[in-house]
């Protein structure tokens, strides 16, 4: 297996809609035209108490977040991978997707289950048509950093 082993420039970054984590990610998983993929933001719910006696506060882990991923697609109505997500959003249905970085030969992946939360268009007099999409993560990512492609 070959790793990502220096830094990389997003330009090569791929999603997917998989149909579950360490599933296929190929050609026919990939959503086409996506000018963007936004910040994954993992985060941990801090809990700070008090003990009589310390000159410190202290602090436990609570619970974890993986947040939102706000996509931006070039979109093209006639497209599959498109409407595909519309309909998730449609339906309201928890779904697979794979965030792939790759560089050269070599690539990592970020998988996790959501739900497409919102379903947004913009449409500029004189700019692309594009579409926003944010996925509402539905428990934890899972990584894979050794992967090849």
């Amino acid at each position: 297996m070959s790793n990502i082993s220096v830094p990389f420039h997003g330009l090569a970054t791929e999603l997917h809609s998989t149909a579950a984590i360490g599933g296929t990610i190929d050609a026919s998983t990939k959503i086409a035209e996506v000018a963007s993929v936004g910040t994954l933001e993992l985060s941990a719910n801090i809990i700070e108490f008090n003990s009589y006696g310390s000159d410190y506060k202290r602090k436990l882990v609570g619970q974890k977040d993986s947040g939102t991923l706000s996509l931006t697609l070039n979109f093209v109505p006639g497209d599959t991978s498109h409407t595909a997500l519309k309909a998730k959003y449609d339906s309201g249905v928890a779904s697979t997707f794979a965030v792939r970085w790759v560089s050269g030969s070599e690539n990592a992946t970020a998988e996790f289950t959501g739900y497409v939360a919102s379903f947004s268009m913009e449409t500029p007099a004189e700019d692309i048509v594009t579409a926003t999409v944010e996925l509402a993560i539905d428990g934890g990512v899972t990584f894979d950093l050794t992967t090849a492609v």
